[in-house]
């Protein structure tokens, strides 16, 4: 039998690992820069598994400690307490119907934007006293980490009263100079949807309003009406670029909406950046790349009027405002020394465009 828990704490106590998958009748996985990676050759067993979630899930109700079979859940997600980490879980069933456990690592620490290589021109766009602010990526992307950073900035710098709605909450941001309300949705929780929460959220004097993830139509239009009615208001979606996340964005609405959607979009929209963490040259972690979309009067005619064809010129045209394509971005790693060119070519959308601005072959 594997000393499970004394395996899950060599494993976390490496910096580099973000998550730990453990799953009955395969080794231990997890996943280091970006890599998923396997623990040696010995299986996990039922046992192992029962030994973890009674042992390290101590604090974690009864209830959710396994997913009852009959219950027709596609699985059941928390955060836990295990030595000197916070761990987001999700319990599955997977493989035939053997339990499965995905471990990522929380940060206790709140991150500070000017060690996070964030822009200053996202600074400038949190500045602003309303509007909509969305952070998009694919999943460790490290999505929650800018958005903490950014909480975390306006906590320390501004006077107001913050919200925050998660699932669960990843960052426990606690009260500065603003007062911070933290929500977390499930079953038995704060909230029970997004977007239940979201416009309860408007009932309770807010001048800031964290949306951890958009995931329907009707989160989005709350969210639209949050940003209309004098909110700043901050989220995130899973999309690579500024493209992606317009379309995204206007996928919510059913057809006899899109009009509406792209008029209020146009009107309360801050920015978009676009995010990945890209593989450092020293091997030395991750750096931050991005795509950062500000809206301005033409950005704003471009959403408006479906010219989307017309963005990535606007975008590319408009640098001297603070804007960037995420391949500008790239190149520039590359060129700084900072990431190689076959990390970048693997981070890019577009990385035939990024070959040309690389003067690759």
């Amino acid at each position: 039998m594997i000393d499970i828990k004394q395996r899950l704490r060599e494993i976390l106590q490496n910096a580099f690992v973000s998550d730990v998958h453990v799953t009955v009748g395969e080794p231990v996985w997890y996943r280091a820069m970006g890599v998923m990676r396997r623990d040696g050759d010995k299986l996990i067993s039922d046992s192992d598994i029962a030994l973890m979630l009674r042992d390290f899930c101590i604090h974690v109700p009864p209830d959710k400690l396994a997913i009852p079979r009959s219950s027709g859940k596609d699985g059941e997600g928390f955060a836990v307490s295990f030595g000197d980490w916070r761990l987001r879980v999700d319990l599955v069933y997977a493989n035939g119907r053997r339990l499965s456990i995905v471990m990522r690592k929380l940060n206790s620490n709140m991150p500070n934007v000017e060690e996070m290589g964030l822009p200053g021109s996202l600074i400038a766009q949190i500045e602003r006293p309303t509007g909509l602010i969305l952070i998009t990526g694919a999943t460790g992307s490290g999505k929650s980490t800018t958005l903490a950073g950014l909480l975390e900035w306006l906590n320390i710098r501004r006077q107001g009263h913050i919200i925050t709605i998660e699932d669960p909450v990843e960052y426990p941001l606690c009260s500065k100079r603003c007062k911070v309300t933290t929500r977390e949705i499930g079953l038995e929780r704060d909230a029970s949807t997004f977007d239940a929460a979201l416009r309860s959220a408007m009932r309770e004097d807010p001048d800031i309003i964290m949306i951890g993830e958009i995931r329907d139509y009707e989160t989005m239009r709350s969210a639209f009406s949050a940003a209309e009615t004098g909110h700043l208001v901050l989220s995130t979606l899973h999309t690579n670029s500024a493209i992606k996340t317009i379309d995204r964005v206007l996928s919510f609405f059913p057809a006899d909406e899109k009009d509406w959607a792209r008029n209020i979009f146009s009107s309360v929209l801050n920015c978009v950046m676009s995010q990945t963490l890209v593989r450092r040259a020293d091997g030395r972690g991750r750096v931050l790349a991005y795509e950062l979309m500000i809206n301005s009067p033409s950005i704003a005619a471009i959403i408006r009027e479906d010219k989307l064809q017309t963005l990535m010129n606007a975008i590319g045209q408009s640098g001297d405002s603070g804007q960037v394509l995420m391949n500008v971005r790239l190149a520039e790693l590359v060129r700084s020394g900072q990431v190689q060119a076959e990390e970048a070519l693997a981070a890019s959308y577009d990385p035939t465009d990024l070959r040309n601005k690389l003067n690759f072959a």
